[in-house]
């Protein structure tokens, strides 16, 4: 029989290698990655953050994986938890390619937000972090699904305030505050992952929005629209228009005939020149776009088939909408649950056993990683892929 500590020791060979693997792995995606993290207590009173990446992979599967599993000390202040994601954001160096955050329903995550995006470089998320917000925890999977589902709760509390028992609307009108606190900071980016859905598009948008917003409705449904465009301009932006302006100004120095670092006043011409190259090219650029999702939009709607797979359709048929395409590989990967990572704790979904409460914190996150690529392992899945808490 071996040894506590020969066990341990495997444990943590195991997640010393695994992790290593999938570090790498994290690197190499072309994607951005959609954050869930929520706190959890164990029965001993020991607090531990869980951090879940989600993304969608080359091909074109929705992937999460458990990227922290640790302890953090108490008190659990806004700061506190705020740098414990943030540090473990940088220590699988992703920090640049968050989408969103998704985070459980507790009143000090309002709180958190500043302080986190002061931490994280906005700039380099999607329209420099104005899509970046922070969502309560629902129990929809992906962003298409998130924006019916709120919809139907808003139509069951209307229905609700008009209720003669005055107990019933009472509790309603606090449920509809609560509902339009998080409704107001999260509509847009659920209208814009409507219309990446092809069954639904600005329609679906738009049918709600007329049952929510009356007077307001028009200028509701435009935010979203323009939104579809700035943040299609802004992929176009990071994507596509560095690399062909800096291609064009490369092929024109290329074609010199002299050392244009030998003359200052020739310097100085062709930066003026090498500014008007890349403003012509921006403008041909989102015009471009601009067809691409006028194009797109002017497409039929799909039919609401139950085996409609919208992940395989942009991956067989977003060739035709390139930059499209690559925003709805990011939109479409957003979860919207924080529920993944209760089930770290336990097959079951409570919290963490009274036998691993025993184990050392560090152990503990060893022991939760390692049981997943085992797992893996067991039932024949492949070690490239990441494994999927549900």
């Amino acid at each position: 029989m071996i040894s506590r500590n020969t066990l341990k020791g495997d444990i943590l060979k195991i997640y010393k290698d695994e992790r290593t693997r999938y570090y790498n792995l994290l690197g190499k995606i072309k994607c951005r990655i959609a954050i869930t993290t929520n706190m959890w207590t164990s029965s001993n009173n020991k607090g531990f953050v869980a951090v879940t990446g989600h993304f969608i992979d080359d091909n074109w599967t929705l992937q999460n994986c458990i990227l922290r599993f640790s302890y953090v000390p108490a008190p659990h202040t806004v700061e506190v938890l705020a740098d414990a994601l943030v540090e473990a954001l940088m220590d699988w160096n992703i920090d640049r390619k968050v989408s969103t955050i998704t985070v459980d329903n507790c009143t000090t995550n309002d709180a958190m937000i500043n302080h986190l995006l002061q931490k994280l470089p906005t700039k380099d998320m999607p329209l420099d972090g104005k899509v970046a917000k922070i969502f309560s925890g629902t129990l929809y999977p992906t962003s298409n699904f998130y924006f019916q589902k709120i919809y139907d709760i808003k139509v069951k509390l209307d229905e609700w305030m008009k209720s003669p028992n005055t107990l019933i609307q009472d509790m309603t009108l606090s449920m509809l505050r609560k509902y339009d606190k998080y409704w107001e900071v999260c509509h847009i980016l659920m209208g814009v992952a409507a219309v990446l859905d092809l069954r639904y598009k600005m329609s679906l948008v738009e049918f709600f929005f007329r049952k929510i917003y009356y007077e307001s409705t028009r200028f509701k449904i435009d935010e979203v629209s323009q939104n579809c465009y700035d943040l299609l301009f802004d992929y176009q932006f990071r994507y596509c228009t560095f690399n062909e302006s800096s291609s064009s100004i490369g092929g024109l120095e290329n074609t010199m005939s002299y050392d244009v670092h030998s003359n200052v006043d020739v310097n100085e011409s062709l930066d003026e020149f090498e500014q008007y190259v890349v403003s012509k090219t921006s403008g041909a650029t989102n015009l471009s776009v601009t067809l691409e999702l006028d194009m797109y939009l002017e497409e039929s709607l799909l039919p609401r088939a139950r085996d409609y797979d919208i992940l395989n359709w942009w991956k067989i048929n977003g060739v035709e909408f390139p930059i499209l395409q690559k925003m709805a590989r990011d939109t479409l990967a957003i979860h919207v649950s924080t529920i993944a990572s209760e089930s770290a704790f336990s097959s079951s979904g409570k919290l963490i056993s009274s036998h691993r409460n025993r184990l050392h914190h560090t152990t503990v996150e060893a022991v939760m990683f390692s049981r997943r690529w085992l797992w893996n392992e067991a039932n024949d899945k492949k070690i490239d892929s990441f494994f999927l808490l549900h």
